[in-house]
C-alpha cells in the first residue's frame, strides 16, 4: 500500500465533491437531488481512502518498529534484560488476609491482600505512627530499621493494621424546634410586635361585632362597639457562649482533625442547647421557653390528661385546640411518653389507645400519627411525673425564634500560647418567645 498515492486519490475525490457543491454556496436555491447524490458518493469514496491511508501509515510504523535492533535501543539508556524471577519478592502464605466486601449491586465478593510479616512485627505500628507525624527524616534509628523491614513490593508500611482514625461517640439527639417554629431575623437587641389582646372566645380575634340595624338604626351609635385593646409582644435577644481549650500537643500529634471535630461538638451543643431553652427556658438571660408561662395570661392553657395518659385526657387535649389551628398541629413528647402510651388500653377488652401499625406489602412504613396528627420526639420535653407538662399539642409556628447573630467559632491561639493551649470560642445571640399561645394546648399529668 502506497500512502502517497492513496493520499493523492483522496484529495482528488474531495476536490470533485467541493466543485459540485460550490455553485450553490450562499444561494437560497436548493441543491438538485442528482448533484447531492454525486457529492455523497464522492464523500463516501473519500472516507474509504482516508481509512486506507490510516491503515497504510500504521503498517509503516509497525514495520519500522520491528526492524529496530533491541540491544542497541536499550543500551544507550543503561537498561538490561532482567534475569529469571528477578524482582519477585517471596510472599509468606500465612500473611494473606481475606475480607468480604459488597459491590454496588449488593453482591458479596472476597478480596485477598497480603500483609508482610515485617509489618506484623510488635513495634511496627508505633514506628509507622511516628513516620506519619514527623516524617522519615525525623525518625530514630530503631524506628527507621523497623519501618524499613516492612518496605517491600507487597505494600509494606502502607498497611498498618491497628491505626484507626475513626472517633467512637454517641449519636446526638436531633434538634427539632427550629424546623417547626417561625424564625425571624433582627438587627436590634429586642424586637416588638403589636398584639390584639382578646380572650373572650376562640372564634373572633377582637371585640368588634356587626349589628343588624335594619333600614333605620335606632340611634347613631347602636352599631358602635368598644375599640379593640392592643398590646405588645417583646422578644429580647440573649447571648450564649461556649469555649473549649485544646492542648497544642494534641493538635500536633493527633491522627485526626482535632479542630474540626471540636467545632462539630460545639455546634451540636448549641443546637441542642437552643432546643432545651425554646422548650424549658425561664427567660432570665435565655429565651422564654414554650412551657415557661403555661396557664398564665401570656401562655398556653393546660389540659389534664391523667396520671398516665388516658383516652379521655387525649381527647380533651385535642378538643381544646381551636379548629383553625388544626391544619399544622402536631404532638410533641419524649420517647418514653410514647412508649407508655403504646401500652395503655382504652377499653376493658384490651384495645390500645395507640396501636402499633404494621407495614403491608411493599409500601413504606407510614409516619407515626396520633388521632391523625403527626408526632415529634424530643427528649427535652419533661418526662411523665406528677404535674409535669409531658405532652405538647398545637401549631408550633406560634413560637417565634429571633436570630441576631449566628453561631461564630473563633480560634484563639496567641492569647493562651504560654499555657500551650488553643481555645475555641463560640458565640451566638438568639431569643425566643411564645407569641401566639392560643395555638398550643399543654397536656399536664395529674397528681
Amino acid at each position: 500500500m502506497d500512502a502517497i498515492k492513496i493520499r493523492k486519490a483522496a484529495e482528488e475525490k474531495l476536490a470533485q465533491a467541493r466543485a459540485l457543491l460550490e455553485p450553490y454556496q450562499g444561494r437560497e436555491t436548493e441543491v438538485p437531488a442528482d448533484v447531492l447524490t454525486k457529492a455523497n458518493a464522492l464523500y463516501g469514496e473519500f472516507d474509504q481512502l482516508k481509512a486506507a491511508l490510516k491503515l497504510a501509515q500504521d503498517m509503516g510504523e509497525a514495520d519500522k518498529y520491528m526492524k529496530e535492533p533491541l540491544p542497541t535501543k536499550a543500551a544507550h539508556l543503561g537498561f538490561r534484560e532482567a534475569g529469571p524471577e528477578e524482582g519477585n519478592v517471596p510472599v509468606d502464605a500465612k500473611a494473606w488476609r481475606v475480607i468480604e466486601v459488597k459491590t454496588v449491586l449488593g453482591e458479596k465478593k472476597e478480596v485477598r491482600y497480603n500483609v508482610p510479616l515485617a509489618v506484623q512485627a510488635r513495634d511496627y505500628a508505633s514506628a509507622f505512627e511516628a513516620y506519619l507525624r514527623k516524617g522519615y527524616a525525623a525518625l530514630g534509628p530503631e524506628d527507621r530499621k523497623t519501618l524499613t523491614e516492612g518496605v517491600d513490593t507487597a505494600g509494606g508500611f502502607l498497611v498498618p493494621e491497628d491505626l484507626q482514625t475513626q472517633i467512637i461517640k454517641k449519636v446526638a439527639q436531633t434538634a427539632v424546634m427550629r424546623g417547626l417554629c417561625q424564625v425571624r431575623q433582627t438587627s436590634r437587641d429586642i424586637a416588638t410586635w403589636p398584639r390584639v389582646n382578646y380572650s373572650s372566645d376562640d372564634i373572633y380575634t377582637s371585640g368588634v361585632r356587626l349589628t343588624w340595624t335594619g333600614e333605620s338604626p335606632a340611634s347613631s351609635t347602636v352599631h358602635r362597639v368598644t375599640d379593640p385593646i392592643t398590646g405588645q409582644v417583646k422578644i429580647p435577644v440573649h447571648t450564649a457562649m461556649a469555649s473549649l481549650p485544646i492542648s497544642n500537643d494534641l493538635i500536633e500529634d493527633a491522627a485526626f482533625d482535632v479542630i474540626g471535630v471540636a467545632s462539630d461538638l460545639i455546634s451540636e451543643a448549641y443546637a441542642l442547647g437552643e432546643d432545651n431553652a425554646f422548650i424549658n427556658g425561664n427567660g432570665v438571660g435565655q429565651p422564654m421557653g414554650l412551657l415557661a408561662e403555661v396557664n398564665t395570661a401570656n401562655g398556653p392553657a393546660e389540659v389534664h390528661i391523667g396520671t398516665s395518659p388516658t383516652l379521655a385526657g387525649l381527647l380533651n387535649l385535642e378538643a381544646a385546640l381551636p379548629s383553625q389551628y388544626e391544619r399544622n398541629a402536631r404532638f410533641m413528647a419524649r420517647k418514653t411518653f410514647w412508649n407508655t402510651l403504646r401500652s395503655v388500653a382504652a377499653t376493658t377488652s384490651g384495645d390500645l389507645i395507640w396501636p402499633v401499625t404494621a407495614q403491608y406489602g411493599y409500601l413504606p412504613d407510614t409516619p407515626p400519627t396520633l388521632m391523625g396528627y403527626p408526632i415529634v420526639k424530643c427528649e427535652f420535653v419533661p418526662a411523665i411525673a406528677t404535674d409535669a407538662y409531658s405532652l405538647i399539642f398545637g401549631d408550633f409556628s406560634g413560637y417565634c425564634i429571633l436570630d441576631r447573630v449566628g453561631l461564630a467559632i473563633r480560634r484563639l491561639d496567641d492569647v493562651y500560647a504560654e499555657s500551650n493551649v488553643t481555645v475555641l470560642l463560640a458565640r451566638k445571640r438568639v431569643g425566643g418567645y411564645c407569641v401566639e399561645p392560643y395555638r398550643f394546648k399543654i397536656g399536664q399529668m395529674s397528681a
